[in-house]
C-alpha cells in the first residue's frame, strides 16, 4: 500500500488552514479539486461586512452552504449582495450572527427567514436596531421582533444572545429564554421589556383598587397555579409564577431596565429571572435616579446570591460610588471607565476589601495594547494617584488595568503592595518610550528566566535528605520510631550552598543543599528609573504578565 503523507489527510490540511489568511487559504484552494473541497469551507467560513468586500452575488450565491459566520450584516435597500444573502436558501448552518435591522418592513423580512432558518444551529446571536424617535407614543411595528425568529422548537444551541433597540413584551421574552436552555450571556443594553398588562403568567392587584382582578385570568387560574408567588412593586401586589433561567450567568442591561422593566406597569425585576446571575453590567445610570441602592441590594440579595462581577459604563461616578458602596456586596471585580476614577469610588472598593481580586477598566475604541510605541493619555487622576496605592496595599487584587492611569514610581515604593497580583497593566510616570519600557522589563524577564534555571538544576535535589547508611530523614523519624537526640544544625558554604550537619548518634555526617534564591538576586541595580522599576515588579512574587504601555511582557 502507497504511503499516505501528512498532507493528503484532509483533517491536517483543515486544522493547518485555520491559522493561515485568507490569501493563503484561497491559494491552497487552488492547487487541486482535492484540496478545494477542504479550503474552500474555510475560505467562505466567515463574511466580515465591515470590510465591504466586493463578492459577485453569483459566487456568493454558489457559496453560501459554507458560510458559518456573518459579521455586521446591515440590511439595506440598495445592498443587492444583503438581500441575496438573506434570501439564499443554502445557508442553513450559521453558528455566528451579528445583523442590524433598517427601517424597511419589507428588507427586514429577509433578515427575519434568515434567523428563521439557522436558530437550531446558532451559538452567537446580536441584533441591532436603528433608534426610533422618542416622540412615538408607541414602539412602531417594525421595531419589534416577532418571537418566533428567535425561538427554535426543538433545541436551541444559543450561547449568546444581544438585542440593541429592541422591543419585547415580558411574555415574548420569557418565551425566549424557555427555548434557550444553553444561553449564558445576554445583552439588553437599550432594549425595552414591556409589560403590556401580562406578568409572566400571573395577575395583579393594587392595594385598595383592582389593577388586575383575578377575574381577568381564567377562573382564578393563574392565582392559585403552582409554584406562584406574591411579590410587592411600588405598592402594587403582584401574583405571578416567574419562569427562572439556571443557565445565564452574565447580564448586561441599564439599571432602569432591570428593575423597572416597565414604568407604566409595575412589574418585578428582570433579576428574578436568573438565579445563577455571576456578573452584571450596567450602563447609562442617572444621577438622581428614582431606584434607590436599598431596593438594588435586597433584589441582589433574594435574587442573585452569586453574583460577584460588576461593570459600569456611560455613568457619572457619583452614582457609581453609590452602588459599589451600598448596593453589592463581596464583589470580586469591577469594571469602570476611565472618568470614573475618582476617590469616591476607590474608596467604595474597599468596602470589598476582603473579596475584590480584579479591577478593570473599558479601553476606549482604538486603544491597541499591541502598539511598540506608547501613546500620549489625558490622565486627570494623576495628582491622586495615591488613593490607587491603597487599593494594592489593601485589597488581596490578582488583575489590574489601569491602562489610562500614570503612577508615580516614588509613590510606589512607599509602601509595599500585598504581593498578590498576577496581571498589571499601568504606565509609569517617565517611561514614555518604547526603548526605556523594553530596558526595565527585560530585565524583568531576564532575572526571572536565571531563576528558573537555578529552580530547574534543583529539582532533581530531595525535599526529604537522608543520612548515610540510614533511613532516618529530616523530621527525625526512622521506620522503626523516632531518634532521639538528633540536632541540625544549617551552615552556608561558598554563598550557593547550605549543608546539614547532624549531631548526636549521627554527627559528622554532612549533606550539601542549594541555596533558597529569588529573582531579585539577579537583579543589578544602576540607580536608573528603568532599574527602579524592575526592582519594583521582581517584588510582586506573583507577577506573571505586565503591559506598561508598549506591548505585553510576561515570563
Amino acid at each position: 500500500m502507497k504511503q499516505q503523507k501528512p498532507f493528503d489527510i484532509p483533517e491536517i490540511r483543515t486544522n493547518i488552514g485555520w491559522y493561515l489568511d485568507p490569501g493563503d487559504v484561497y491559494s491552497c484552494a487552488l492547487v487541486c479539486r482535492d484540496w478545494a473541497r477542504t479550503f474552500i469551507p474555510l475560505l467562505w467560513h466567515t463574511i466580515d461586512f465591515s470590510q465591504k468586500p466586493q463578492i459577485p452575488l453569483c459566487v456568493l450565491k454558489k457559496h453560501a452552504r459554507y458560510i458559518r459566520r456573518l459579521e455586521y450584516l446591515e440590511l439595506s435597500e440598495k445592498c443587492d449582495a444583503v438581500r441575496i444573502l438573506c434570501f439564499s436558501s443554502g445557508i442553513r448552518y450559521l453558528r455566528h450572527l451579528s445583523i442590524a435591522f433598517c427601517e424597511s418592513e419589507q428588507v427586514n423580512t429577509y433578515g427575519f427567514d434568515l434567523l428563521r432558518r439557522n436558530r437550531a444551529s446558532l451559538t452567537f446571536l446580536k441584533i441591532i436596531r436603528k433608534p426610533f424617535e422618542p416622540e412615538f407614543d408607541i414602539v412602531p411595528v417594525q421595531y419589534c421582533i416577532p418571537p418566533d425568529v428567535l425561538v427554535d422548537p426543538t433545541a436551541s444551541r444559543l450561547k449568546e444572545l444581544s438585542l440593541h433597540n429592541i422591543s419585547l413584551t415580558r411574555e415574548g421574552f420569557v418565551h425566549i429564554l424557555r427555548s434557550s436552555p444553553c444561553l449564558k450571556k445576554l445583552d439588553l443594553t437599550t432594549s425595552s421589556i414591556l409589560t403590556g398588562g401580562y406578568i409572566d403568567t400571573m395577575c395583579t392587584r393594587r392595594t385598595g383598587s383592582d389593577y388586575w382582578t383575578d377575574e381577568s385570568s381564567e377562573n382564578g387560574y393563574y392565582s392559585e397555579f403552582e409554584g406562584a408567588e406574591t411579590v410587592v412593586v411600588d405598592g402594587a401586589v403582584i401574583r405571578w409564577r416567574p419562569f427562572r433561567h439556571q443557565g445565564v450567568v452574565e447580564l448586561a442591561a441599564t439599571l432602569r431596565e432591570i428593575f423597572e422593566p416597565d414604568p407604566n406597569v409595575p412589574s418585578p425585576s428582570l433579576l428574578r429571572h436568573f438565579p445563577q446571575l455571576q456578573e452584571l453590567y450596567l450602563s447609562e445610570l442617572e444621577l438622581i435616579s428614582s431606584i434607590k441602592h436599598s431596593v438594588v441590594r435586597s433584589e441582589v440579595r433574594a435574587c442573585c446570591p452569586n453574583l460577584c462581577t460588576v461593570g459600569f459604563s456611560s455613568s457619572p461616578s457619583p452614582a457609581v460610588e453609590e452602588l459599589v458602596t451600598h448596593a453589592f456586596e463581596n464583589l470580586t471585580a469591577v469594571h469602570l471607565e476611565h472618568h470614573n476614577y475618582t476617590v469616591g469610588v476607590f474608596h467604595g472598593l474597599l468596602h470589598h476589601h476582603t473579596t475584590l481580586i480584579s479591577i478593570m477598566t473599558y479601553a476606549d475604541p482604538g486603544t491597541s495594547f499591541d502598539s511598540r510605541q506608547p501613546e500620549p493619555i489625558d490622565d486627570l487622576f494623576k495628582d491622586q494617584g495615591r488613593v490607587i496605592q491603597l487599593l494594592f496595599q489593601i485589597l488581596p487584587l490578582k488583575t489590574v488595568c489601569f491602562h489610562e492611569h500614570e503612577m508615580k514610581i516614588e509613590w510606589m515604593e512607599e509602601k509595599p503592595w500585598r504581593g498578590t497580583l498576577e496581571e498589571l497593566s499601568v504606565r509609569i510616570e517617565g517611561l514614555d518610550t518604547e526603548q526605556k519600557i523594553e530596558k526595565a522589563l527585560s530585565a524583568w524577564v531576564e532575572c526571572w528566566n536565571k531563576y528558573s534555571d537555578i529552580v530547574r538544576q534543583s529539582e532533581g535535589t530531595p525535599s526529604n535528605l537522608l543520612l548515610e547508611d540510614s533511613k532516618v530523614d529530616l523530621s527525625g523519624t526512622t521506620k522503626q520510631g523516632p531518634v532521639v537526640g538528633t540536632v541540625i544544625k544549617l551552615e552556608l558554604v561558598e554563598d550557593k550552598f547550605l549543608t546539614t550537619q547532624f549531631t548526636g548518634s549521627h554527627s559528622g555526617v554532612g549533606i550539601s543543599a542549594p541555596k533558597v534564591v529569588s529573582p531579585l538576586d539577579f537583579f543589578v541595580d544602576d540607580g536608573s528609573l528603568e532599574a527602579r522599576v524592575t526592582r519594583f515588579l521582581l517584588q510582586q512574587p506573583n507577577l506573571r504578565n505586565v503591559w506598561l504601555g508598549a506591548g505585553y511582557w510576561c515570563h
